[in-house]
């Protein structure tokens, strides 16, 4: 088995004083772990029961919640309350009604790839994806504002866990692999 060495860091992107986490709320482990070869690689297809949905399908879909919030200036976010813990769902309301007040709408799809499975048992599942940003545009009052140290794309491992079968996933832990770990390296050993 491969132990892949790279720290996780929390990315942070800001626009004209907007701090926009991926869009959606980071934790960050303390870097000292070593991610395991992944196990298995699947697509994330949509599902129609959340209970049923897989931990990519959670993680894709909560991307698709923060998107759609995102372009409506962050009004409505009741969508944290399906996909996150409620330690991180408070940390994401927090961060949601801060990007509000901001008065910046930012429109364009997160779109994910290469995902992998590091880990997953009954309750857990630990699975590392590339998240492309790039089409991500912010603006602000009908004005275009620039998207300072935006990163096209990085390379995501979130932390899922479940407490039954009748339960959907819901993302635990949200960290990413520091600036400079390209998708293309990263996934291609």
């Amino acid at each position: 088995m491969r132990t892949r060495h790279r720290p996780l860091a929390t990315i942070a992107i800001t626009a004209a004083g907007l701090s926009l986490l991926p869009l959606a709320a980071c934790t960050t482990s303390n870097g000292d772990e070593d991610p395991t070869t992944p196990t298995t690689t699947h697509e994330a297809p949509p599902t129609a029961d959340p209970a049923d949905a897989t931990p990519q399908e959670r993680i894709a879909a909560s991307f698709e919640a923060s998107d759609a919030a995102a372009a409506e200036g962050w009004k409505d976010t009741s969508y944290i309350d399906d996909f996150f813990v409620p330690e991180l769902a408070e940390k994401q309301r927090a961060d949601d009604q801060e990007r509000a007040e901001s008065g910046a709408v930012v429109t364009g799809e997160t779109k994910l790839s290469s995902w992998e499975v590091v880990e997953e048992t009954d309750t857990t599942a630990v699975v590392e994806f590339c998240q492309d940003s790039g089409a991500l545009e912010a603006t602000k009052d009908g004005e275009p504002v620039e998207i300072t140290n935006q990163r096209e794309e990085s390379v995501g491992r979130f932390t899922l866990v479940n407490e039954s079968d009748s339960d959907p996933w819901v993302i635990e832990e949200q960290a990413y692999y520091d600036e400079g770990t390209t998708c293309d390296e990263y996934f291609a050993g």
